[in-house]
């Protein structure tokens, strides 16, 4: 009886087993559809933000006319304008019609 149930058991081990159906593997062509909600989503943000990057753009252009910030000991901030080609400091002063001298 033990050899029947052991040819048995061989008998059927040896049976070939059921293939399960593989997977594609996940690949690049499966992230196709989330990357065209991304594209219409950052469009959108793209085609909202444009305005205020445009305003920002005019603000940058300003602050070419500024010196660097300068922070004293006392820890005001002192942001001087640039001064323009034309705008050197004459080296005599100026005298009123009075006499006096305006500093």
């Amino acid at each position: 009886m033990k050899q029947l149930l052991l040819i048995c058991s061989l008998a059927l081990s040896s049976l070939p087993a059921v293939a399960q159906e593989k997977s594609p593997p996940f690949g690049l062509g499966d992230l196709a559809p989330l990357a065209e909600n991304f594209r219409e989503l950052f469009e959108g943000f793209a085609d909202d933000m444009m305005p205020l990057m445009e305003q920002l753009a005019d603000k940058m252009s300003d602050l070419n006319a500024y010196e660097a910030p300068e922070v004293l000991p006392n820890g005001d901030i002192l942001i001087r304008k640039k001064p323009k080609a034309g705008d050197d400091p004459d080296t005599e002063p100026k005298v009123n019609p009075d006499g006096s001298i305006d500093l």
